[in-house]
């Protein structure tokens, strides 16, 4: 991001910030709301640590309603185990639509068993990850207690909200 850009976000009217990052983590435009007043923003990394600070430093049930706003595994393992693309066209992450009728069943057996556990969505951030290292973290994650499961899914929710920051980003620099 350019030195421009951060000089925009930085001048931006209250309205125009919370329109701009307000879904930057869905379900919490609060967020943007109150990392307006903690301008200026030295650069892209602050903001990003700005806003993840506003979240995880809400009250649980704000933070529960975060995650749940977030597509859980269940919506990977939703198609049947031999259907590899979704309706849209796009591929299911990490192979997940590539299992063998046995992984599927496992993943879907592990995953109704972590909402029953948390009653929330397993979250995580599938980009670069195989289906085995997914199935670990499962597997992993459901031993968690639950405040650190609610802090490991908004480290993963944190990383679909650095994505959504740099297409934001990108969108700013071509009018910055």
């Amino acid at each position: 991001m350019t030195e421009s850009v951060i000089i925009t976000i930085n001048a931006m009217k209250r309205e125009t910030f919370i329109a701009t990052f307000g879904s930057v983590y869905q379900n919490a435009e609060w967020a943007a709301e109150e990392a307006y007043a903690c301008r200026p923003f030295a650069d892209a990394s602050t903001l990003h640590t700005t806003l993840n600070a506003m979240v995880r430093g809400a009250p649980e049930g704000a933070r529960i309603r975060v995650i749940r706003a977030y597509p859980g595994l269940e919506q990977f393992l939703a198609a049947a185990p031999d259907a590899p693309v979704f309706p849209n066209g796009n591929e299911a992450p990490a192979g997940l639509g590539r299992l063998s009728p046995e992984e599927f069943a496992q993943f879907r057996s592990l995953n109704k068993a972590y909402q029953e556990r948390f009653d929330m969505p397993f979250v995580i951030y599938a980009e670069g990850r195989t289906s085995a290292e997914i199935m670990k973290a499962l597997e992993q994650r459901l031993r968690y207690e639950p405040e650190v499961e609610i802090a490991t899914a908004l480290n993963e929710i944190s990383l679909f909200a650095q994505d959504k920051l740099a297409t934001i980003y990108q969108t700013l620099e071509k009018t910055a």
